[in-house]
């Protein structure tokens, strides 16, 4: 299992304890009951239509078959069993058949089925902190709002202003933050009768939002503050972690603390846990633990043989589950070392500002070439540039970097994102018309993912998503991948998106 951690002594270890198996398709989340036990409950989702209830003593689960298409999301509610106070009450779950079911854990039986009236698929779901709100968002760009004590099935709530399915979702004091694939996020008030996003950050990732997380203030700021913020973590296609603060006073703004950048590929899962650390999970099939005040990396290691797609710390922060579309759940043990993080000198070592990170790759010198790989403890007897990186072939780059894949994987992200603004440049000084249309009022879906222009002429590929024709015919001649999800495409047949272009030629002629 390939592992590293930050360039001093490691504050954590964490090994292996157990291999769950027994999903048959892709695992799409993973959560521990909110109870203090030895023995969590810990329950698994997947695209095999099941969820399952798994034992840690002996590793047996029990599966619920209920729903009649994946099931994308699980949510435990903080109310814990009368009967027994280690155990949760209720569970909710939803799914692409457009459902979500709320669960008796008692009984292991269903008490409430919630729809939204356009019967789109659900693809998350919260509850709030006293367990009497259940939030569910998804396919339909709308966010119902249901009080599960309540005798009616309808909403009590439905915010609208997402323009894109939602996907990640959380509730924190009386708001709510969400995010959508188009990469915004927006906070919602619960406790008014305002419907409307009170706050939204419209690029908070490129390239889409794919998870969110809430830490609250009493971790994270001293109680002399009269509004203490929450931390919020962010992850996306972007490759990039978040992380973001929000008070809950009437302001209702999210201000940018820092952006983590170690992992190289979209950033699928992130998970806070105990003793400022906070975990991600990424197509690179890694986890991260980091050092949420510091944005010191502090260990990561390869998680599974596919993308790592969900991950969860128990409680009390000894245990980390994750979960993959390689259909397993990985039970983590955490074990926390006192010793403090090295000496001063390596600490002014590891602040100091390496001059790579200030450059762009194509203006990397030989120089900055050896500062960026001895960040992966490897030493190279040649002098390369940055575009000589950008020249090379994998293979080639293995064979000069002692076959580092960590490295690779990183030079491949660099590389990305290099030629999305190279081609972006392009298409920018080609086609001068299309800032003729006011870009800040523009529907997000009208322009294009790679050069973020108004499209003229939009076709899809096999990834499932529209770019500007040019564009991504000029992407392909230089790479095999998706733009939006940095995956090989094996079929890269172009078809043109002939309802959009309508649309777009509709509000171009109306603008």
């Amino acid at each position: 299992m390939m592992s590293d951690a930050n360039d001093t002594s490691p504050s954590i270890s964490v090994r292996l304890v157990h291999t769950l198996g027994g999903h048959t398709s892709d695992v799409n989340t993973v959560i521990f009951s909110p109870t203090q036990s030895a023995s969590p409950l810990l329950a698994s989702c997947s695209s095999d239509k099941t969820i399952r209830l798994w034992n840690l003593s002996d590793q047996s689960s029990t599966t619920l078959t209920r729903h009649t298409y994946q099931v994308h999301c699980l949510a435990f509610s903080p109310i814990l069993s009368e009967a027994n106070d280690a155990t949760a009450k209720y569970m909710a779950s939803v799914s692409t058949d457009g459902t979500c079911l709320l669960w008796d854990l008692a009984t292991i039986s269903v008490l409430k089925e919630y729809k939204h009236d356009s019967g789109s698929p659900i693809r998350v779901c919260q509850f709030s902190s006293d367990g009497v709100l259940l939030a569910t968002a998804g396919d339909d760009e709308l966010i119902n709002l249901w009080d599960i004590t309540a005798l009616s099935s309808r909403p009590v709530k439905i915010f609208t202003g997402h323009s894109a399915s939602i996907v990640a979702l959380q509730f924190f004091s009386n708001l709510l933050i969400s995010g959508s694939f188009y990469g915004d996020l927006k906070i919602w008030t619960v406790d008014s009768s305002f419907t409307g996003a009170v706050h939204f950050e419209r690029e908070a990732h490129d390239l889409g939002v794919n998870c969110l997380d809430v830490l609250s203030p009493s971790s994270t700021e001293s109680h002399h503050h009269h509004h203490p913020p929450y931390l919020i973590a962010s992850g996306g296609n972007d490759n990039q972690i978040k992380l973001w603060h929000c008070s809950s006073s009437s302001k209702h703004q999210l201000t940018h603390i820092r952006t983590l950048k170690r992992h190289s590929c979209a950033v699928m899962c992130v998970a806070f846990g105990i003793k400022h650390y906070l975990a991600s999970g990424s197509g690179d099939k890694t986890i991260i633990i980091w050092n949420y005040e510091s944005g010191e990396l502090v260990h990561r290691f390869d998680a599974h043989t596919r993308y790592v797609t969900c991950c969860s710390f128990s409680l009390d922060g000894q245990y980390l589950a994750s979960g993959s579309n390689d259909r397993m759940v990985n039970l983590w043990k955490i074990d926390y070392h006192d010793a403090e993080n090295g000496s001063h000198d390596a600490k002014q070592k590891k602040s100091k500002k390496l001059q790579f990170k200030s450059h762009p790759i194509d203006q990397w010198t030989d120089e900055m070439v050896h500062q960026w790989a001895e960040q992966f403890n490897v030493k190279i007897n040649v002098n390369l540039t940055g575009n000589d990186l950008l020249s090379k072939s994998d293979s080639e780059i293995l064979d000069l970097f002692n076959g580092n894949e960590q490295l690779l994987n990183e030079l491949s992200a660099l590389r990305h994102r290099h030629f999305v603004k190279q081609i972006s440049s392009k298409r920018a000084d080609q086609n001068p018309k299309s800032n003729e249309v006011n870009q800040e009022n523009l529907p997000n879906e009208f322009l294009c993912p790679i050069t973020h222009e108004l499209m003229a002429d939009p076709v899809c590929i096999s990834d499932g998503y529209t770019y500007e024709r040019k564009a991504i015919e000029e992407w392909l001649t230089k790479k095999q991948t998706s733009p939006m999800m940095n995956v090989s495409i094996k079929n890269t047949q172009l078809y043109s998106n002939k309802t959009l272009k309508m649309l777009i030629d509709k509000y171009v002629q109306q603008h």
